[in-house]
C-alpha cells in the first residue's frame, strides 16, 4: 500500500543506489556506475593495426592487405573497434543469441567511443545516413530485433546521424554465412538486397554508414554496398565491432 511518504521513500533509495558502486559487467569490479570500468574499458579499446581499406588486422609494417590487392571491395573503407578474439566473441553471442541487450549497449558504447577517437568531426560531418543491415523479416520473427538497428540507435542519437529507415529490405532468405566459403557467400547473398525504385531518390548522391556487428570475408557488406552503388549512392563506409581473419 502506498503512503504520502512513498516519494520520499523512493527519492531515498535511489539515492542510496547511486552512492553504491556498480560492478563491471566482465570483471565484476567497481565500475562507478557505468557498464564497465576504465581498466576493462581500455583493454577492449586498444587500439589496432589493420588494412586502411577493408580493416583486416595486419602487422604495423602494412598499410594494406595482400586481399585487397586481389579483389575489389564495394565499399571505401571499413572501420572496427576490434579483431574477432576474447572477449568480444562472447559478448556478441549473449547479445545476439541470450537477448541479453546490455551487453548491445557495451558494444554500442564501445562502438560509439572508437568512432570519436578515429574519425574526425569534419568527417562525420559529411556523412548522410546510417543503415544497419537489414535482416529478413523471418530471421527478425526469430531473433526480436535486429542487433545492427540497435547499434545504430545508439550511434545516430550521440552523433546525430539519421539512420535510414524503411529503404533497403532483405527479399532473400540465405543460408548462415559461418560455414560457407567465400565463392558460397557470395552466391548465398546474389540479389539478397532491395531498394523499390519509389525509394531510390533517398539513397542518390548520399554518403552512407553500414553498420554491423561482425564482418568476416566482407560478403555481407559488400552485397549490400553494390546494391546500394547502383542506386545512385555517393560513398559507403562500413562501421562494425569486429573484423575477423579470412577464412583458410
Amino acid at each position: 500500500m502506498k503512503t504520502k511518504w512513498q516519494p520520499l521513500v523512493n527519492q531515498f533509495q535511489f539515492a542510496i543506489e547511486q552512492m553504491l558502486p556498480a560492478q563491471c559487467l566482465l570483471c565484476h569490479l567497481t565500475s562507478n556506475q557505468t557498464l564497465i570500468c576504465q581498466y576493462c574499458h581500455d583493454f577492449l579499446t586498444v587500439p589496432r593495426s589493420c588494412c586502411l581499406h577493408c580493416g583486416l588486422a595486419l602487422s604495423k609494417t602494412q598499410d594494406y592487405c595482400g586481399d585487397c590487392l586481389k579483389q575489389k571491395h564495394q565499399f571505401t573503407q571499413l572501420h572496427a573497434v576490434a579483431n574477432y578474439q576474447a572477449p568480444y566473441p562472447a559478448l556478441i553471442k549473449k547479445f545476439k543469441y541470450t537477448k541479453q541487450l546490455i551487453f548491445g549497449e557495451l558494444l554500442a558504447d564501445l562502438l560509439l567511443a572508437s568512432i570519436q577517437s578515429n574519425i574526425l568531426s569534419t568527417q562525420l560531418s559529411m556523412i548522410d545516413y546510417l543503415l544497419p543491415v537489414p535482416l529478413h523479416n523471418n530471421k527478425l520473427y526469430q531473433r526480436g530485433f535486429n542487433q545492427a538497428q540497435l547499434l545504430s540507435e545508439k550511434l545516430s542519437k550521440n552523433l546525430n546521424i539519421p539512420i535510414l529507415s524503411n529503404t533497403v529490405t532483405r527479399t532473400k532468405e540465405t543460408m548462415a554465412q559461418e560455414a560457407l566459403s567465400l565463392s558460397k557467400r557470395k552466391k548465398n547473398l546474389r540479389q539478397a538486397f532491395e531498394i523499390s525504385d519509389i525509394k531510390k531518390h533517398r539513397i542518390q548522391n548520399q554518403h552512407i554508414i553500414i553498420i554491423d556487428d561482425v564482418v568476416t570475408t566482407g560478403a555481407t557488406v559488400n552485397s549490400l554496398s553494390k546494391t546500394l552503388l547502383q542506386a545512385g549512392a555517393k560513398q559507403i563506409d562500413i562501421w562494425c565491432i569486429c573484423r575477423t581473419s579470412l577464412p583458410k
